[in-house]
């Protein structure tokens, strides 16, 4: 009996592949060490995997349009997406292909507006409006407005706006008829003109008749008028003479004739009205009245054509008798006849008297 329960107590004896089995079962019982791996960081099922960033903002501009530009490339190894406990796989944003030659320009700099500076001399405000064009139209608009309601409202201011200048011309005339439409024929062509009127007469018919003793009139007035010394030697005179001529066969025209003489710069210049129809009974009526020993007969008649229409019918009168026959007042024939020769005249003056 003792002898057997020696025997149970005695250890029982293990082989060495069941040692090595049980080393194995007992080291993966035990919890992990400090050197070894530590587990992965798990993300949220909620955060997303970040975008990349595009393509424009990864490229490096250099400060220099000359030097090449280095496209970023993508590193080698491709990242990988965090998976989550419950979500098999993250949906991956899509990347923005990147391309080495497709570069986005550099933004352009605005270009700088050339700032107009005035070309007068002065500074501050009243040099900018004496250099600024828009300004001086303006100015001269509101002039030429304030000029037309001034002779408007009084005519005679008209001479007075007008008169000046360089231009300064004498008629052989004191009549209005004559004097008014050669001084605004003048100053519609140079701007501003002095137009004065000095009595002056002719040697030759009262009325006289055909171009040549027109002509003639015309220049006689100037001569006398010189003669007077009213004028200076170098002064520009107009002279107007009218006269009667038979154009066609028993069609008598009254027609004036213009003619300016300038001594100082040689100028000399002559033309007509436009003609107005005479009925002949009037022109048979001053031939009648005409003596026969009449001196000046060969130049024309004693008498007028004005003073005859008067006499047929004082309502009318001798001053303007153009107007009541043809619609066109000798003033009105005059003014476009006066202009042409202004105009004339203005051509043949040197550049710098002009200016």
């Amino acid at each position: 009996m003792m002898m057997e329960e020696a025997c149970e107590e005695q250890p029982e004896m293990v082989s060495h592949e069941e040692a090595v089995q049980a080393e194995k079962e007992a080291t993966a019982s035990l919890p992990p060490s400090v050197g070894t791996t530590p587990p992965k960081v798990q993300v949220p099922p909620t955060l997303e995997a970040p975008s990349p960033l595009p393509a424009f903002l990864t490229k490096t501009t250099s400060s220099s349009p000359g030097t090449p530009q280095t496209p970023v490339t993508k590193s080698s190894t491709p990242s990988q997406p965090v998976r989550s406990p419950v979500s098999s796989a993250a949906p991956e944003s899509p990347q923005i292909p990147h391309e080495g030659k497709s570069e986005v320009p550099p933004p352009q700099p605005a270009p700088e507006q050339e700032i107009v500076k005035p070309q007068g001399g002065g500074q501050g405000l009243f040099g900018w409006i004496s250099g600024n064009s828009l300004v001086n139209k303006m100015v001269e608009k509101t002039k030429s407005s304030m000029e037309s309601v001034i002779t408007t409202l009084d005519p005679g201011m008209k001479q007075v706006i007008n008169s000046g200048g360089d231009v300064e011309v004498a008629v052989t005339s004191t009549k209005d008829n004559k004097v008014v439409p050669v001084r605004e024929a003048f100053q519609s062509v140079f701007g501003k003109a002095t137009v004065t009127g000095k009595a002056s007469q002719a040697t030759t018919a009262a009325q006289p008749v055909g171009f040549t003793a027109g002509l003639k009139g015309a220049e006689e007035r100037i001569s006398n008028l010189r003669k007077s010394g009213s004028v200076p030697d170098g002064q520009t005179v107009v002279s107007v003479e009218g006269f009667i001529v038979e154009i066609l066969p028993d069609r008598w025209f009254e027609m004036s004739c213009l003619v300016l003489k300038d001594p100082s710069h040689g100028i000399e210049l002559q033309t007509f009205s436009q003609p107005t129809l005479i009925p002949a009974e009037y022109v048979l009526k001053a031939q009648d009245k005409t003596p026969s020993d009449y001196p000046l007969k060969w130049a024309g008649l004693a008498v007028t054509i004005g003073e005859v229409i008067e006499e047929a019918q004082p309502h009318i009168g001798h001053a303007d008798w153009q107007m009541v026959l043809s619609g066109v007042s000798r003033r009105q024939s005059l003014l476009l006849a006066a202009q042409s020769l202004a105009f004339m005249y203005k051509e043949r003056l040197p550049t710098s008297f002009v200016s």
